[in-house]
């Protein structure tokens, strides 16, 4: 007879972070700290070894406790989603922070789709942002208007010939930087004019 198992799983987004606060709180919610799984990288990150390694070893019938909801995933959406596919493996996942109703039951499938249909709506709006800058920046472009950012400078014809004949001369980008006084944004491009 198979008896059921929890874990843990707690990640912080750097090295420099500690995860000392959260190994502490699942110990002491009697999660034995030899089945705590951890990660010190961003959620933003698609694939956390500790979370994958985790992922593949829960069985039908195990938990997963977490400090909150915010460290299974990179946003709202991927930690519902997480969370519901896990319940279709019958693993159920606990949070410290989040009240249980959030989860579980009626309640925490309302919560699911509402997350789901506001994380679709943030995208979504996301998205319709983007687009608007690209048609934004592209009209200033036709338009001849300085795009945002630093201003782009040509070189002079000479100084142009100055780079090419340095580079002809076998010196590295680093050193045509220095002996002609010019970026190495602008040695590139006079480089790629050759």
């Amino acid at each position: 007879m198979t008896t059921s198992k929890r874990f843990g799983y707690i990640r912080v987004s750097t090295v420099a972070q500690d995860l000392g606060r959260q190994q502490d709180a699942l110990t002491a919610d009697g999660i034995d700290a030899a089945d705590v799984f951890s990660d010190r990288i961003s959620g933003t990150r698609t694939s956390r070894p500790g979370l994958d390694d985790l992922l593949s070893r829960v069985r039908p019938g195990d938990s997963i406790t977490v400090h909150s909801l915010d460290r299974l995933g990179r946003s709202a959406l991927h930690v519902f989603q997480t969370i519901a596919d896990l319940e279709e493996r019958g693993v159920t996942v606990h949070s410290l922070k989040e009240s249980e109703a959030a989860l579980t039951g009626a309640t925490g499938e309302f919560v699911r789709k509402l997350m789901v249909l506001v994380a679709e709506l943030e995208r979504n709006m996301n998205a319709e942002r983007v687009a608007e800058a690209r048609a934004a920046r592209a009209a200033r472009a036709q338009s001849g208007e300085q795009i945002a950012g630093r201003p782009r400078t040509a070189l002079s014809p000479s100084k142009v010939a100055e780079v090419q004949k340095l580079k002809a001369k076998g010196r590295t980008p680093s050193e045509i930087v220095k002996l002609a006084g010019v970026s190495r944004a602008s040695v590139y491009r006079a480089l790629s004019t050759t």
